[in-house]
């Protein structure tokens, strides 16, 4: 048996906009940062001793470092080269 080639398709898919993509990256961005903290805070609880009044006063200094950087005061490559100037630590590639 042929099968006749046309144009049929699935009526319900419909191609992706802008929109979709960009909802598809911002999900995959907030993934990623989640389990990027989810580790980091756990090896600081499990690994240093860090208990809940010292991880919540990092996450405030976090959020407030954020902050900054959304303002423009400071930019992730500034924060990157301090850490591998002073701490000797290299971040990405």
């Amino acid at each position: 048996m042929t099968r006749k080639k046309g144009k049929g398709g699935n009526p319900k898919k419909r191609p992706a906009t802008q929109a979709d993509v960009n909802k598809a990256k911002k999900e995959a961005t907030s993934f990623a940062i989640e389990t990027a903290w989810a580790i980091f805070f756990t090896i600081m609880r499990d690994k240093e001793g860090y208990g809940p009044k010292r991880l919540c006063r990092i996450w405030d200094h976090v959020n407030e470092l954020s902050d900054s950087v959304a303002k423009g005061y400071v930019s992730v490559a500034d924060l990157k080269k301090t850490l591998a100037d002073e701490a000797g630590i290299t971040l990405g590639e």
